[in-house]
């Protein structure tokens, strides 16, 4: 009997060895569970807070950009008026209306590259920077031009006859290469690694 009695006892002992492995391993489970729970849950808020700031952000941009380009539009056509030939120019810039007009294209253009840098990102904050200095560098120099007749005005003539086409070119280039940093900007959505 009493190897009986001993058989017995190491069942039991196995018996209660597995009810506390069973109970071990349960909560073991259960905190498992609730760890795996939470990081789910705190990545969801995650995603959801990262895609509310992009929202956030792009909305301002996109008023920015549009603004901008419009802007460019704008000076774009005041530029194609006068065809940038020095005899178009110097009758047209004659006429001090056409000067001041091209002179506000530049300070717009420049209000609205502000506001293009603030909202960012970089790449397109350059390009925005690149269209204001070149709108003001063309307003100065297609509004000196009626001055290029003057005795004190032929200095400035050598570097204007070969100026003007090559800063309207240049101008209307980062204004096409804006739209295009604009729009790739505009469509990240932050899933590419940098």
């Amino acid at each position: 009997m009493t190897s009986c009695n001993a058989h017995l006892e190491d069942i039991g002992m196995d018996a209660g060895l597995a009810a506390v492995l069973g109970a071990l391993a349960g909560s073991v489970a259960t905190i498992g569970a609730a760890f795996a729970t939470g990081w789910a849950q705190r990545e969801g808020a995650r995603i959801t807070a990262r895609s509310e700031h992009r929202r956030q952000r792009r909305e301002p941009r996109y008023a920015a950009y549009r603004e901008l380009i419009a802007a460019g539009s704008v000076m774009r056509g005041h530029i194609a008026l006068s065809g940038l030939d020095e005899e178009t120019l110097l009758s047209e810039l004659g006429e001090e209306e056409y000067r001041n007009l091209l002179l506000e294209d530049a300070r717009d253009l420049k209000e609205k590259a502000i506001n293009v840098a603030l909202a960012g990102p970089k790449k397109v904050t350059g390009v925005a920077m690149n269209i204001d200095r070149l709108s003001w560098e063309l307003a100065v120099i297609l509004t000196s031009i009626h001055k290029l007749n003057t005795p004190e005005g032929q200095v400035m003539r050598q570097r204007v006859e070969r100026h003007p086409e090559r800063v309207a070119s240049d101008l209307v280039q980062h204004l096409d290469n804006f739209v295009l940093s604009a729009q790739a900007a505009l469509d990240d959505d932050g899933s590419r690694r940098r």
